[in-house]
C-alpha cells in the first residue's frame, strides 16, 4: 500500500522507500532485489547458521564417542550392515556429530549438519519476517537455533525441519511449490533413514499426512508424492551405494533395525534425576498446544484431522525419544522449542505466538544447560573447519594429535594392544574408540554396535552366533565390570553373548582393568536340565547347584495388559532382578526383558579360568519383581541347565589339534535346544556349531 508522505514538490513516495539508504536509482533497484523475497532469507538463513556453527566436538573416552568412532571406522573399512553390523543409528550415524574421525566422515557430516541448520533457520527466517520484518526475524531465528541447536544431533534437528517442510506442504496451494517442497523433504527423509531410522521413518509419516490434507486436486497431489517418492528412493539408493554397502542386505538391515525400534523402550531405563522435569515437560507441551491451536479455526474437518495427527504424531514421536532414557530429556526440549518456534509458518496471532515462544525459552533455560554464547567463535570454527577439511595434511595432524591425546589416557591397553599383532580384534562392551586411537588395530566387531544394544533375543543370538562361528575374532578387548550399564548385571549383558565368550575365549592376559581374550574351539560340552521353577514376581527362587559345571537358565515372564498399554505409549514398567550370592548382599539390577528367553549364566566354575574380577559371583538364589505386578502376581517360569566347561589347557590342546576336535559337543548342544524347542531360526553348519543362516559356515557374513 502506497502511503503518501512529505517529499521532494510534486512527488509521492512510501515510507519504506524513504527507509532505504538515499543512493542512486541503480542502487535502490539493487538493494530491493538483494532483500525482496527468498535472496534476503537465503542470506539471513546462512548468516544465522554461521552465527551458530559448532566447532569440532572433543574426542575423548566415553560410551556415545565410541560408537561414534565405530561408525566411522565401518564406513571407511565398509563393513556390511544388516548381517555384519547394526546399531540405533544407521551407514550414516557418525553424520549427526562433527568429529574428526577420518577426513571424509568429517566430511559428510560438514555437510548433512550446514544442511539441516540452514534449512530450519531459513524457515524460521520465512515464517518471522511477516511479523517483525527481515532484521528482527533473523535476530530471532539466530536465538532460537543457538537454544535449540548447541546440545543436539543434527538428526533431531532434521525432525523439527521436517515438520516445518511439511506445514509448508500442508499450507500451500501451489501445485508447483508443492511439488518442490515435497521432493526436498522426500530427500531430507531417504538420506536421514539413513542416519537415525526412526527420525527418518519419522518425515515419511510427515511427507504423507501433508500430502494428504493439502489442498488440491488429487490428481496434482499424487503427481507431487510420486516426485518425493522417487527423491526418497533415489537418496537412500546414492547413500546406501555410497557407503559400501551391498542391496543383497537390505533385507537383514530391515529385520535387525526393526528389532532395535521395537526393543529400545523396553531395554532402556536411566529415570530422571528430578520428578519435576515432568511437569515442566507438560508445561511446554502446552504451550506448543496453544501456539498451534488457531491453525485449526477455519479448515476443513478432514485437514482439522490430519493436521491434528501429524502435530500429535510428531510430538508423540519426541516424548518417547526424549523420556524413554532419562538423560536424553534436555534434547526433548530443545527440540519442542524449535517447534513452537515453527509455529510461524502457520501464522497464529503475534501476540499468542511472541508470548508462548519467549515461555518456551525460559523453561527450556531453566531445565537444560544454557549454551555457551559466541557467535564470532562460531564463524572462526566454521572457516578453521573448512581449512581443515580443504587440506588433507593440515587433518591428518589433527587427527593425530587427537590420537596421542588418547594413548596418554591410563585407560588405553596398550601392552595388550602391542601383543595382537595381525589379529583381529573384537572390543567389549563398548569402548570401540580404542580400534580408531590404535588404526593398526584390525577391529573386527560383533554384529551389534555396543554391547548393552543388543537387547532382543534376536540381536544377542546374532553377536552370540558370530562369536561361535569360525569369522569370530581372535582376540577380545573384554571390560565386563564396564558393562553395567544403565543398572544391569554386568555378567548377563547381553546373556547369550556372554556365555557364548566363556564358550570360545580363554583369558590371555591382564591389564588395569581389561581383560584379554583369545579365541579356542567351543569348549562348552553338552547342556543337560536341571530343573524348572514356575512362580512369581517378588517370591525367590532357590538356583540348583552343579559343582563343576556352568549353571544358566532362561526366563518366562508375563506380563499385565496395563503395562503392554505403557510400554506402547511410552514404556513398559521396569523388571528388576535380584540375586543372592554366597559372598554377600543381595544385588539388584534392571532385567532386560528382551532377552528373557537366552541362557542366563548364574555361575561358572573354576574351569572358566578367568581372574576374580572377571568371573561372576555364583548365584545362588534370584527373584524377579516390578512389571507392573506386586508380589505375588503375575508368572515366572525359570529353566536352569548345566553346561559343561572345559578348563583351559585343556582348551588350549583343542585349539592346537583343530577345531573339529570338539564338533560333536558343539552338536549335542544345537540337538539339545532344538529337542526344547529354543526360539531362533538356525542352522547347523559342517563344523557341527549352531549359527543363524547368514553366518553358517560357506555363507557371506557381509564383512569387508
Amino acid at each position: 500500500m502506497r502511503v503518501p508522505v512529505t517529499g521532494p514538490p510534486g512527488t509521492t513516495v512510501t515510507a519504506a522507500e524513504l527507509e532505504r539508504p538515499q543512493t542512486t536509482r541503480l542502487g535502490r533497484v539493487l538493494w530491493s532485489r538483494a532483500w525482496a523475497g527468498w535472496p534476503g532469507i537465503v542470506l539471513a538463513a546462512t548468516v544465522v547458521t554461521l552465527l551458530n556453527w559448532p566447532a569440532w566436538a572433543r574426542i575423548e573416552v566415553g560410551l556415545d564417542t565410541s560408537w561414534q568412532a565405530g561408525l566411522s571406522i565401518a564406513f571407511i573399512h565398509r563393513l556390511q550392515w544388516g548381517p555384519g553390523l547394526d546399531f540405533t543409528y544407521g551407514p550414516y550415524g557418525f553424520a549427526g556429530f562433527l568429529e574428526p574421525f577420518y577426513r571424509s566422515t568429517a566430511l559428510v557430516a560438514f555437510v548433512f549438519i550446514f544442511a539441516v541448520t540452514w534449512l530450519l533457520a531459513g524457515l524460521l527466517v520465512a515464517g518471522l519476517r511477516h511479523y517483525w520484518g527481515l532484521a528482527a526475524a533473523g535476530v530471532v531465528a539466530w536465538a532460537v537455533v543457538e537454544l535449540s541447536w548447541a546440545p543436539l544431533r543434527a538428526a533431531d534437528i532434521a525432525s523439527v525441519v521436517g515438520l516445518g517442510l511439511a506445514l509448508c506442504i500442508f499450507e500451500t496451494g501451489e501445485n508447483v511449490r508443492r511439488a518442490n517442497l515435497a521432493t526436498l523433504l522426500g530427500a531430507l527423509a531417504g538420506f536421514v533413514i539413513l542416519v537415525k531410522l526412526n527420525t527418518g521413518v519419522v518425515l515419511v509419516g510427515l511427507l504423507v499426512l501433508a500430502l494428504a490434507g493439502s489442498e488440491g486436486s488429487r490428481a496434482a497431489r499424487l503427481r507431487a508424492g510420486g516426485q518425493a517418492g522417487a527423491a526418497l528412493v533415489a537418496m537412500f539408493v546414492i547413500g546406501w551405494a555410497g557407503a559400501g554397502q551391498s542391496f543383497a542386505n537390505l533385507a537383514s538391515f530391515i529385520r535387525a533395525s526393526v528389532s532395535l525400534l521395537v526393543g529400545y523402550s523396553a531395554a532402556m531405563g536411566d529415570p530422571l534425576d528430578q520428578a519435576s522435569t515432568a511437569y515442566w515437560a507438560v508445561a511446554i507441551l502446552l504451550v506448543a498446544a496453544g501456539v498451534f491451536a488457531p491453525a485449526f479455526r477455519g479448515r476443513s474437518r478432514w485437514a482439522r484431522f490430519v493436521l491434528l495427527v501429524m502435530l500429535a504424531g510428531w510430538s508423540w514421536a519426541v516424548v518417547k525419544e526424549g523420556f524413554v532414557a532419562g538423560n536424553h530429556f534436555p534434547g526433548f526440549f530443545r527440540i519442542v522449542l524449535a517447534a513452537i518456534a515453527i509455529a510461524c509458518l502457520l501464522r497464529p496471532p503475534r501476540w499468542l505466538y511472541g508470548g508462548g515462544l519467549a515461555l518456551a525459552a525460559c523453561i527450556t533455560l531453566v531445565v537444560s544447560p544454557q549454551p555457551v554464547v559466541d557467535p564470532f567463535g562460531s564463524v572462526r570454527a566454521f572457516g578453521a573447519e573448512v581449512a581443515d577439511l580443504a587440506q588433507s595434511g593440515r587433518f591428518a595432524r589433527l587427527s593425530a594429535q587427537t590420537r596421542v591425546q588418547l594413548l596418554s589416557a591410563e585407560m588405553l591397553p596398550r601392552s595388550a594392544l602391542s601383543l595382537l599383532g595381525r589379529r583381529t580384534l573384537a572390543i567389549e562392551p563398548w569402548e570401540d574408540l580404542v580400534a580408531w586411537a590404535v588404526p593398526a588395530a584390525k577391529w573386527d566387531p560383533e554384529p551389534v554396535v555396543q554391547s548393552y544394544s543388543a537387547y532382543t533375543s534376536y540381536l544377542d543370538h546374532l553377536d552370540a552366533s558370530f562369536l561361535a562361528s569360525p569369522k569370530a575374532p581372535e582376540r577380545v578387548l573384554y571390560w565386563p565390570l564396564q558393562s553395567g550399564f544403565d543398572s544391569r548385571d554386568p555378567f548377563m549383558d547381553p546373556p547369550a553373548t556372554t556365555e557364548a565368550i566363556y564358550c570360545h575365549y580363554i583369558q590371555e592376559g591382564l591389564e588395569g582393568p581389561w581383560q584379554l581374550l583369545g579365541r579356542v574351539p567351543d569348549r562348552c560340552g553338552p547342556e543337560s536340565a536341571l530343573g524348572q521353577v514356575r512362580s512369581r514376581f517378588g517370591l525367590p527362587v532357590d538356583v540348583p547347584s552343579a559343582p563343576g559345571k556352568m549353571v544358566v537358565a532362561t526366563f518366562t515372564l508375563s506380563s499385565p495388559l496395563l503395562s503392554k498399554l505403557q510400554g506402547a505409549l511410552l514404556k513398559p514398567p521396569e523388571v528388576y532382578l535380584t540375586t543372592w550370592s554366597g559372598h554377600g548382599r543381595p544385588v539388584r539390577y534392571r532385567f532386560v526383558t528382551g532377552t528373557a528367553g537366552d541362557e542366563h549364566v548364574l555361575s561358572a566354575p573354576s574351569t572358566l579360568g578367568y581372574s576374580s574380577a572377571f568371573t561372576p559371583d555364583p548365584i545362588r538364589r534370584l527373584e524377579l519383581s516390578g512389571g507392573g505386578w506386586t508380589g505375588g502376581e503375575g508368572s515366572v517360569t525359570v529353566v536352569f541347565r548345566e553346561v559343561t566347561l572345559l578348563p583351559e589347557r585343556s582348551a588350549r590342546d583343542a585349539s592346537l589339534g583343530g577345531h573339529g576336535a570338539r564338533t560333536g559337543l558343539g552338536q549335542q548342544r544345537a540337538q539339545l535346544r532344538r529337542a526344547e524347542g529354543v526360539s531362533g531360526a538356525r542352522a547347523v553348519g559342517g563344523d557341527g556349531e549352531s549359527y543363524p543362516d547368514h553366518l553358517a559356515p560357506g555363507s557371506h557374513d557381509g564383512r569387508a
